[in-house]
């Protein structure tokens, strides 16, 4: 294995727990081809749909609308595949406005920055998070906060689901680096320390508990940025 080490900026802020972590990573591309095993475990028939920009808009409206739970499957084809489909960028335009209005407590901004980045990436976790916390400073709807929520928390498990982050061969699998930082944060409430690009395919985080009763098997943790193409 070849490795690098990240060098980190402040092109990517974090507010977290009253704490402005500064993050950003080297985006990786790698060609992964067709969807792996743990994939089609999780999404039977990936591929199919994913590959179909019909069939997939219809697991995409059903996931926006918020009608109804949607399944495992489902959420990991909207998830995995959103980099397939016409258009995707890994970068998220509006998404550095969207994090310094938040730490300028301008709510209103967010929550309208955050509205606008997810009509063009309505999978991005980080996005959804912080587009669900303007919406509850700004005392939007309960059915506004309970649609963002529920796309959140689905994305979220999703992830979780893609592997334990205790090794490169089984990395988290995620479809932004911004999302690699508001999942370790966020969901296994860990601080990032120093980042490693190992192979030009995934990025090793130092990590430790960000307080008492939070626990992580290892003292780092692994991602994967998940393009396939």
């Amino acid at each position: 294995m070849t490795v690098k080490k990240i060098i980190f900026s402040t092109l990517t802020l974090f507010f977290v727990n009253g704490v402005v972590g500064s993050v950003a990573a080297q985006q990786i591309r790698p060609d992964h081809g067709k969807s792996p095993e743990w994939l089609e475990s999780i999404a039977p028939g990936f591929d199919t749909i994913a590959r179909n920009p019909i069939e997939y808009r219809k697991v995409l409206d059903k996931y926006t609308a918020a009608i109804v739970r949607l399944s495992v499957r489902e959420c990991a084809i909207v998830y995995y595949g959103f980099p397939m489909q016409q258009g995707f960028s890994p970068a998220v335009p509006g998404e550095e406005d969207m994090q310094r209005a938040i730490m300028a407590d301008d709510y209103e901004t967010a929550y309208a920055l955050g509205v606008q980045i997810l009509e063009h990436s309505p999978v991005n976790l980080t996005a959804l998070y912080w587009t669900l916390y303007a919406a509850t400073e700004t005392r939007q709807s309960w059915e506004v906060r309970n649609s963002l929520k529920g796309r959140y928390n689905s994305i979220s498990h999703v992830i979780s689901l893609s592997g334990d982050g205790t090794s490169p061969q089984t990395a988290f699998k995620v479809v932004w680096n911004s999302d690699m930082y508001s999942y370790t944060m966020l969901e296994l409430e860990l601080t990032i320390g120093e980042g490693y690009l190992w192979d030009e395919r995934w990025t090793e985080f130092e990590v430790m508990p960000s307080g008492p009763g939070v626990a992580f098997k290892n003292s780092s943790i692994f991602f994967e940025v998940w393009e396939n193409e």
